[in-house]
Order: structure tokens, then C-alpha cells, then sequence
């Protein structure tokens, strides 16, 4: 079962089983039933907007050269290590060729 379902099964209005029984029967840890993700910051949804621009003309970039086109044609400050965590979130693959 996945956090969220075990999350969506815990019912705080419940009156005769408290957060902290409810959690430990169904074996979630009571943090991770509190715990809300903060989501992307606003520059890096720029960022990856303009990698999505980018990426649909030129699908052969890889994280490198993108991290160069970012930094020197769109004036962004952003590293090899954020892009590469960008393209992953965003699931982007480059093509190139493959071994055989």
C-alpha cells in the first residue's frame, strides 16, 4: 500500500481511535501523515519552462550544453546538478545514439 492510501485511510473526526492508534495499526509514521510537500519554488517552474521551450527544438541537448544555453542566451543562474534533478523530474530523455 502506498503512503498516499495509507494517508487517505486515517480519519482525524474519528472519535474513538486517536491520529497517533490509527497511524501506528496501519504501521504509517505519524510525521509522514502530517508531512505536506512544499512543491517547486517559482524559479525553478521558469526554468523548467524554458527547458521544455528549448528541449521540444532541440531534443538532443543533454543536461550540460542546456545548463550553457540557460546561463549564457536566457542570463539564468542555475548549475549542472539542478538541471539534471529538473530533467529528471520533468522525465526527459535526450536522444542520442545508442550502443548496439
Amino acid at each position: 500500500m502506498s503512503l498516499e492510501e495509507k494517508r487517505g485511510l486515517v480519519c482525524p473526526s474519528y472519535k474513538k481511535m486517536s491520529v497517533y492508534r490509527q497511524c501506528k495499526v496501519i504501521e504509517l509514521p505519524r510525521s509522514s501523515y502530517y508531512f505536506k510537500p512544499k512543491g517547486e519554488s517559482l524559479f525553478n517552474l521558469q526554468v523548467m519552462n524554458a527547458i521544455d521551450r528549448k528541449f521540444l527544438d532541440c531534443p538532443f541537448y543533454g543536461v550540460e550544453r542546456m545548463t550553457d544555453y540557460l546561463r549564457q542566451d536566457l542570463g539564468y543562474l542555475v548549475g549542472y546538478k539542478r538541471v539534471r534533478r529538473l530533467y529528471k523530474l520533468m522525465n526527459l530523455k535526450t536522444i542520442h545514439p545508442k550502443r548496439t
